[in-house]
């Protein structure tokens, strides 16, 4: 039995949901089950209590102040360091992490942003769960924006910070976890030893599609406050839903996760499209689906939505971008698009082909159960730890 701590800067197991806090719950509880694991959080949200149920070692949360979180971001800005480090600072986290590391034989730092965490003296093993190559994620935000908007440049900046963090890492952590083959192949300004693939998980749920020629609902999953998501829901209902309601007016794009009241109002104005929020129960929302997509432009690592879908059996479609598992193939456990006028395609074809409809439900349900079980997929950290 290790004694583990494990340090991120949102709650994990909070209600609104994320990619990232889903993928640290389901860690922290496999984790416990034959360790003595601690935790310690900090937001800038008023602390929301863990049920035991869901987590029964020590919890120790500090609260941010956004005033302190801006401060911060610019002293680090000064150090030639990312800005989020500063921004996702606690002092009085670190405090309590200095003062406690002995007591552990594990550290485990949850993203880049929690780095700077890491205590002094501490001789125990070091991991940055890492997941995604952030710095990539920076470089592709920066792409898609106007070099007119003035936020390119800070995403551009941040973009070369993060790089060169992401570089000292490999000399301060033991391990670092990456998700899969994608983020592996855009790492290699990383020590290749120190790096460990462990890809993203899935719950296995009752398999519920249906093909049924009146199916009419386009599914989309994640956190819409997340730019990636909010640009690729945007996108859809502007460029993609209007082509697809010429032929098939019926069909309408459901948006679930965590979103800002102005996004929900203005993709409200579209026409058919719901603005449902975050939900914790998918069964009943995807009932008369045609397909979830991940439509992503800005992708580094595999998509959770993507095997969300799978989860339930619903036919899933990606861009390129967001397809980067090796695990999954392309037109049998998934349908994968190149440009827009593919994508339209692909969602026209579930919606008529019950053949085509069939076969990507049930092997995107059948690869989900056999290979993205969160236990199986957990297995290596403990051999890691």
């Amino acid at each position: 039995m290790r004694r583990i701590l494990f340090i991120t800067t949102r709650n994990p197991f909070s209600k609104q949901y994320s990619g990232d806090r889903l993928r640290s719950s389901q860690i922290i509880k496999y984790l416990s089950k034959k360790n003595k694991l601690d935790l310690v959080y900090s937001d800038v949200l008023t602390n929301e209590a863990i049920p035991d149920k869901s987590f029964k070692g020590n919890k120790f949360f500090f609260k941010r102040s956004l005033f302190l979180s801006l401060i911060n971001s610019f002293l680090q800005l000064l150090k030639i360091n990312p800005l989020q480090l500063g921004f996702f600072y606690s002092e009085n986290a670190h405090k309590f992490i200095e003062n406690q590391h002995h007591n552990y034989d594990v550290i485990i730092f949850h993203l880049l942003r929690s780095a700077k965490h890491i205590p002094s003296n501490f001789t125990g093993k070091k991991i940055l769960e890492m997941t995604d190559v952030y710095s990539d994620n920076y470089k592709q935000t920066f792409d898609q924006i106007s070099f007119l908007n003035p936020l390119s440049y800070l995403y551009f900046l941040e973009y070369l910070l993060i790089k060169n963090y992401e570089k000292k890492c490999s000399n301060i952590f033991d391990k670092i976890i990456l998700v899969d083959n994608n983020n592996l192949k855009k790492s290699k300004h990383i020590l290749k030893d120190k790096i460990v693939k462990i890809n993203n998980g899935s719950f296995i749920q009752k398999k519920s599609f249906i093909f049924k020629k009146n199916n009419n609902k386009i599914i989309f999953i994640g956190n819409i406050k997340y730019l990636p998501n909010k640009e690729a829901c945007f996108n859809f209902v502007k460029k993609i839903l209007p082509k697809i309601n010429k032929k098939f007016p019926e069909i309408e794009f459901h948006v679930i996760g965590e979103i800002s009241i102005l996004n929900k109002i203005m993709l409200k104005r579209y026409k058919n499209v719901k603005v449902l929020g975050p939900k914790k129960n998918l069964k009943p929302l995807i009932k008369n689906s045609i397909c979830g997509i991940s439509n992503l432009n800005i992708a580094t690592g595999m998509q959770n939505k993507i095997l969300n879908y799978m989860s339930y059996g619903i036919p899933s479609i990606c861009s390129f971008k967001s397809f980067n598992n090796s695990e999954l193939k392309k037109g049998k456990d998934l349908l994968v698009y190149k440009h827009d006028d593919e994508l339209i395609n692909f969602i026209f074809k579930l919606k008529k082909n019950k053949s085509l409809s069939n076969k990507i439900s049930n092997n995107g349900y059948t690869k989900v159960k056999k290979s993205f079980n969160w236990d199986f997929v957990l297995k290596k950290y403990s051999k890691i730890i």
